[in-house]
């Protein structure tokens, strides 16, 4: 009897055991064909590109999209050509956009992308060629491209050198401009054989193109600017009358990604936004800093009443330029605050958050960024070594005409505090030319100080600093504290009195 139980336990332990072990087969078979069923799904919203090229056999191939608010290129994917010169990539891609192909991290070109579909590229010699269905709307592109080289390179012309466009000449230029890119749109809206899809894509690429080329002559401030800008700007309008009156809106194309689109958004945000901004606040003698001028863009861009993604992303621009400007201050701040309050989830904001932390890093009080170089004898310098003493840094170049302008100056400076070994003048030049910076030092009229040029082997001091140009000046305290990340200019008087305090305070702790 004892035994009949035992065979019965064991054998309803077996069926039990299998019935587990069955109802597991059928387990990982529903999770594999559900996994199945996504991947299909998910198959026809991957996109991709297969390229063959004969000349690129085992070479590596990469696609970047440029970033829309930083700038950069990020890569969206990339392979090698195997031996038959055949590359095939995959990738997902939110929305039908400008992405470009590279090969050997060279050769880099800008093409169309349509999300979710095939996309085959053949290289013939040096000419790149799209096949299929779509083949008619990528000819365009690249016949296009032939046509806006060619005014790209024209427009270089005009800027500098014996051909350069005089103010009388300005009107006839940018009607050849729109002359060219017109025909060509002419040619488009005309061909049957275009869907109208692709059609929109053209057109609004080419009047991008034609707009961004034209405006950016627009960039000089003259006398007739200014009586423009104090005419017409007051605080309904945000001192910015012209901000964006002639460009077309299209928040759709900013999520596709147009490059000269993205490219007209900087410009007018630079040059149509915050130069009449900070005229109209230097004209009234207010005390500013560059957050309070981006308070009062973003304040101008909220009014405008632009579409939410367009607007997402000029507060961004605006509040990205606020930040790599300077060091974060209470109107910075506040501006930073708005932004993520409006939008908590956007997808500027981790580039916004970093960008806001690195500023920060800058502010008043807090540690010196280390940094090392050369000096005329060839010994290598290190920063934190003049940790003790209050340090006013010049960061030039030979080739920067504003930076020796301010040379007269910077050695009045010097000559005020000469018999005070609590400060030093520092200045760090930029040139790659070792032999043209010392042959720049050895002239008779030496301008004294210390001398370093920075070691281009070392981390970027430009980025430590934030340095978007030059010249530069940077104050730090005899603590190895920042006083200032973008301190006045030797031409301004107030910058003496600073380095007066400052001294003053190193005495005082010293005592």
């Amino acid at each position: 009897m004892i035994f009949i139980k035992q065979l019965m336990g064991s054998h309803l332990q077996y069926v039990y055991r299998l019935a587990k072990f069955r109802a597991l087969i059928w387990y990982v078979v529903l999770i594999v064909l559900l996994l199945g069923m996504c991947t299909c799904r998910n198959r026809s919203d991957v996109t991709t590109v297969e390229i063959e090229c004969g000349d690129c056999k085992g070479k590596v191939v990469e696609i970047l999209s440029f970033d829309l608010l930083e700038p950069k290129n990020l890569e969206v994917a990339n392979g090698r050509f195997d031996s038959d010169g055949e590359a095939t990539l995959f990738f997902d891609i939110p929305g039908d956009r400008f992405l470009t192909i590279g090969v050997d991290s060279a050769d880099y070109r800008l093409i169309y992308i349509f999300a979710g579909k095939k996309t085959n590229i053949q290289y013939v010699g040096k000419t790149m060629q799209v096949k299929g269905s779509s083949g008619r709307f990528y000819t365009y592109l690249a016949e296009f491209r032939i046509i806006s080289d060619s005014l790209l390179a024209l427009a270089d012309q005009k800027r500098t050198g014996s051909h350069q466009l005089r103010e009388g000449e300005r009107p006839a230029f940018f009607q050849g401009i729109r002359l060219a890119v017109g025909h060509f749109e002419d040619l488009v809206k005309a061909d049957k054989e275009l869907v109208n899809a692709h059609k929109e894509i053209l057109l609004f690429y080419m009047q991008s193109f034609s707009q961004w080329l034209i405006r950016s002559f627009r960039v000089v401030e003259t006398e007739e600017t200014y009586t423009h800008w104090r005419k017409t700007g007051n605080k309904a309008n945000g001192f910015a009358p012209d901000f964006f009156n002639a460009l077309a809106v299209s928040p759709e194309r900013v999520n596709s990604r147009f490059y000269f689109y993205i490219d007209l958004i900087n410009s007018e945000l630079l040059h149509h936004l915050w130069k009449p901004v900070e005229f109209h606040l230097d004209e009234t003698g207010s005390d500013y800093d560059d957050g309070t001028v981006g308070l009062q863009c973003a304040q101008v861009i909220t009014n405008a009443d632009f579409p939410e993604p367009l607007s997402e992303l000029m507060l961004a621009k605006n509040l990205y330029h606020c930040l790599r400007l300077s060091a974060v201050t209470p109107s910075a701040t506040k501006l930073f605050d708005q932004f993520m309050r409006r939008f908590p989830r956007s997808v500027f904001a981790p580039a916004l958050r970093k960008q806001f932390a690195e500023s920060k890093a800058l502010s008043e009080g807090e540690p010196a960024k280390d940094f090392k170089g050369f000096t005329e004898d060839g010994k290598p310098f290190q920063f934190s070594a003049l940790k003790g003493k209050v340090v006013y840094v010049d960061f030039w170049a030979t080739w920067c005409g504003p930076c020796i302008e301010e040379f007269p100056h910077s050695k009045k400076l010097i000559e005020r505090f000469k018999d005070n070994d609590g400060i030093v003048f520092l200045f760090v030049s930029f040139d790659k030319d070792v032999e043209k910076w010392k042959g720049f030092l050895a002239r008779k009229d030496r301008l004294n100080g210390m001398h370093v040029i920075i070691d281009r082997n070392e981390p970027s001091v430009a980025d430590f600093y934030r340095i978007t140009g030059i010249p530069h000046y940077l104050l730090i305290d005899d603590q190895g504290k920042i006083k200032s990340a973008n301190a006045m200019r030797p031409s301004i008087p107030e910058t003496a009195d600073l380095l007066d305090e400052l001294l003053a305070l190193r005495v005082r702790r010293s005592n």
